[in-house]
């Protein structure tokens, strides 16, 4: 591999739990030229009598399905500054579920979307969103033998300061803490490592973040710390997992038996 997670010949795909996650907090990867694909995951457009959430009453929204049309239109926008293509799952976010979430459709779900995928990248779900923690799960639940890393999710992250934080906070400890609570048979590997954008990456990264234009005003209020142009923003965190053993495969055909997975042939 030419750099940690990279290898010219594979395939990497970025899990992002909701659109702007993976530029958020991955957007070192999503430039890579052995990146293309990030998958949305909580991307559905809810029905035309939905009501409005908070949060799209804070973003100025007026009509639920519309907003998630045009959540997704800046997706596609944002990520193609990375030559990046999304593709949108139609899971409804947790602001507009009605229903528990399907998890065994979510992991056949993103199953199907990364079955030609070497390398994924993964929400660590440092802050506890749920849908952060559903996508981190599915993800980590149908990953096979291929090889995974788990990011640090902007901006819950930087709640304490980022990425070293305050000189009387554990900041480190705080966030390896949250990224080793994933349970079932993933395991960190060793302490995170951390990556300094270039000025031209770290650009770039701004230029896409604005295109999400329905939701940069509420990231920036609720970022803070000078978000996106402070540079603590110019760092993204993440870390090595690796197998205690194989991860199950939950995708059932139509009488309800298991469908194994195809493994990597890497």
């Amino acid at each position: 591999m030419t750099m940690l997670g990279m290898n010219p010949d594979s395939k990497t795909v970025v899990i992002s739990p909701h659109p702007d996650d993976a530029v958020l907090s991955c957007w070192d990867v999503l430039t890579r030229p052995d990146t293309r694909r990030v998958v949305t995951v909580f991307s559905g457009i809810p029905d035309s009598n939905a009501r409005l959430s908070a949060w799209d009453r804070l973003t100025g929204a007026s009509d639920p399905a519309a907003r998630a049309s045009e959540r997704r239109e800046e997706d596609r926008r944002a990520l193609a500054i990375a030559d990046c293509t999304p593709t949108h799952l139609d899971f409804l976010g947790s602001t507009h579920r009605t229903d528990a979430l399907d998890t065994a459709a979510l992991r056949a779900a993103i199953r199907r979307a990364v079955a030609d995928a070497d390398v994924m990248w993964i929400p660590a779900a440092i802050g506890g969103h749920r849908d952060h923690i559903a996508a981190r799960d599915a993800a980590l639940d149908v990953r096979g033998s291929r090889t995974c890393f788990l990011y640090a999710d902007l901006p819950y992250a930087a709640r304490f300061g980022w990425p070293v934080g305050h000189p009387n906070l554990d900041v480190k400890g705080w966030l390896t803490a949250q990224a080793t609570g994933i349970p079932g048979n993933s395991l960190i590997s060793e302490e995170y490592r951390t990556t300094l954008l270039s000025d031209s990456k770290w650009a770039s990264k701004i230029a896409a973040l604005k295109e999400y234009r329905s939701q940069f005003a509420a990231l920036r209020a609720a970022a803070e710390n000078g978000f996106p142009t402070g540079p603590e923003w110019a760092y993204e965190v993440f870390w090595p997992i690796q197998l205690k053993s194989p991860a199950i495969d939950p995708l059932l055909d139509g009488e309800g038996r298991v469908v194994p997975s195809p493994r990597s042939t890497r």
